[in-house]
């Protein structure tokens, strides 16, 4: 599942030890960012913490959570690079404490204007300290870049005040400026680690640029060469990052390789093994991971995938030799098939089978191969930049295996048929939970729908055009809906409405408070809007409807005093309908929104 950029932000921790900050993280997002066993262990961040959350504004955020205790100050300095905001974290039982001074000290030298303080344990005070401490938090601030933050108190264990949390936290990203794009993107690393079945993978807070998979870069210090085979947001995979998003980049240092062992070589090449690898003018140690048996003998040929410790710059196609390290000898040959591959397990035939594809592939294979490599497919620039040649070439590679079927077209990108199959059932799974769940509801919004599949931005608005054209699904204003759905009342519930609007036609110009009638009826605010949306009643405010019969009656009479009187009075209206003022007051001012009448001092005229 990979998704593209959507607009991400980095809110960081900071505040001193024991004050609540990881258990405030936890809270949030459902995610512990105490990661190390000897965090858990000792009850206290020793490295940086990493989670994430949507705000209700849709806002992406990535939280890093750095230690409070002053032995640890190089990791906080660490974690505090790249924030857009930040949540300084004081304990409402003990107040502001040492390092809650230099954690706010470092933040304004860092000129960081956007954050909000946080009082937690705010459960374990009463209200007189909870104001005193408010009140010492607010000095503090003062003369600070935090100086305007807003002051909220949250208890992480009863989850109090978490909701103005998360408001205030969208409301302080609202008035970020975004990071700028210049064109030179740049990734301080803050953690790097191995990751079973990815290889090497480094984070930090993204700036200057954006980067994309398959992105070549340079490692400093060291000017290693390096190919981003995968890139996360929030544990999610994406297309492409942009500046200010916490950032995970994979560095390909993997190679799947056909080898050929000499057949005067001394010794046969074995699993795990260590050797050195020698392509064009590189030289790099490399663990050799033999996919078929435990051994090559000398003249036999066999598939092997290498691990290269020195990442280099290899295409598919390029030869290299392998030596024994001591005594320095020669032993083995081979042709690199993909130079970004995936790591594979040992003996599966499935991973054999394509090894072999790959070995001499037709043009149209290559292309199925390459895009199965990558959950959403490439655009076909990618392509054509994996697979060579002009773009004319491109064109007569991917026309054929088109037509037959093998990929697919979305927008600006390529698919194969299986990933295209994957990315309907998503879809239609998707539609069937939300029908199942909001039978009233004419179709799913679309970016609800987007969010919840997973779909990159750039795929799916080409995507739903195939779906609607294949028949699957239908879109209409802004929602979409599985083909051959369709909403409406059980009998339960249309008798409910049925009732409701009875009542309401009781008093058609006065009738009784929406609340009141929904309490009496006892339906579901979803009936309600459905009632709206069918147009059988017309809600004029909040606490206002009238059934349709009698919206249209009233519009007829008033339409008729104007067009005898030409000016139309709240005073004049009620007479006209036998109703008070608490009705026809939001009926006028409901008229003037849809323009049947325009509203002059206090009198008003018919439009048009």
């Amino acid at each position: 599942m990979t998704e593209p950029f959507a607009s991400s932000f980095v809110v960081g921790t900071a505040g001193h030890i024991d004050h609540g900050k990881s258990t405030l993280v936890k809270a949030l997002t459902q995610i512990d960012p105490d990661r190390l066993e000897e965090e858990k262990r000792r009850g206290m961040t020793i490295d940086l913490g990493f989670a994430y959350l949507q705000l209700p504004s849709g806002r992406r955020v990535g939280i890093v959570d750095v230690p409070g205790h002053q032995r640890f100050l190089k990791n906080m300095l660490a974690g505090v690079h790249g924030m857009d905001a930040v949540m300084l974290v004081v304990a409402a039982d003990e107040g502001p404490m040492p390092q809650t001074r230099e954690h706010l000290a470092i933040i304004d030298l860092l000129a960081i204007q956007h954050g909000v303080a946080v009082l937690t344990k705010a459960d374990l005070v009463d209200a007189a300290w909870l104001s005193l401490v408010r009140e010492e938090v607010a000095r503090l601030l003062r003369g600070t870049s935090l100086q305007c933050a807003p002051i909220v108190a949250v208890s992480g264990t009863s989850g109090d005040g978490l909701d103005e949390l998360r408001a205030a936290l969208d409301a302080e990203l609202g008035q970020t400026t975004p990071r700028p794009d210049v064109g030179r993107p740049r990734l301080p690393v803050d953690r790097s680690f191995a990751m079973a079945g990815f290889g090497t993978v480094v984070t930090g807070t993204l700036v200057g640029g954006a980067l994309r998979q398959g992105d070549d870069l340079v490692v400093l210090p060291g000017e290693r060469r390096v190919r981003i085979r995968g890139l996360q947001q929030h544990n999610r995979p994406v297309v492409q990052a942009r500046p200010g998003s916490r950032t995970a980049v994979n560095l390909s240092g993997r190679l799947d390789a056909r080898l050929v062992v000499l057949p005067n070589a001394t010794q046969p090449l074995r699993h795990r093994q260590r050797l050195l690898i020698y392509h064009e003018t590189a030289e790099a140690m490399v663990e050799l991971s033999l996919l078929e048996a435990d051994e090559l003998r000398p003249g036999e040929e066999g598939w092997g995938q290498l691990y290269v410790t020195s990442p280099m710059v290899a295409l598919d196609g390029d030869r290299f030799i392998l030596r024994v390290p001591s005594p320095a000898l020669t032993v083995a040959g081979g042709v690199i098939v993909d130079s970004a591959p995936r790591r594979h397990r040992r003996k599966d035939a499935v991973v054999l089978s394509e090894l072999g594809l790959r070995e001499h592939p037709d043009p149209g294979t290559a292309v199925v191969l390459e895009l199965g490599k990558h959950a959403w497919g490439l655009s076909e620039g990618d392509v054509g930049r994996r697979l060579g040649g002009s773009r004319q070439q491109l064109a007569d590679t991917l026309a054929p295996v088109a037509d037959r079927g093998a990929i697919r077209r979305l927008g600006s990108r390529w698919v194969t048929r299986e990933q295209w199959e994957r990315l309907s059932a998503r879809v239609t799974a998707a539609l069937a939970v939300y029908h199942q769940g909001q039978p009233l509801r004419s179709g799913m919004p679309k970016e609800e729908l987007r969010s919840r599949t997973g779909i990159p931005a750039e795929l799916f608005n080409p995507a739903l055009v195939a779906l609607t054209g294949d028949g699957v699904v239908v879109e209409r204003n802004g929602e979409v809906a599985a083909a051959g759905h369709r909403h409406g009342l059980t009998p339960e519930q249309e008798s409910a409405a049925g009732a409701f609007l009875a009542d309401l036609e009781l008093q058609p110009f006065n009738p009784p408070p929406l609340a009141d009638l929904v309490r009496r009826h006892q339906l579901a605010p979803s009936l309600v809007q459905y009632l709206v949306t069918q147009g059988r009643i017309v809600r004029v405010n909040d606490d206002t409807v009238f059934a349709r019969s009698a919206y249209d009656d009233a519009v007829g009479r008033l339409r008729t005093h104007l067009s005898e009187h030409r000016t139309l009075t709240v005073a004049a209206a009620r007479d006209v309908l036998g109703s008070s003022r608490r009705y026809v007051l939001p009926l006028l001012e409901w008229l003037d929104a849809q323009k049947i009448t325009r509203r002059i001092g206090d009198d008003r005229i018919l439009r048009g």
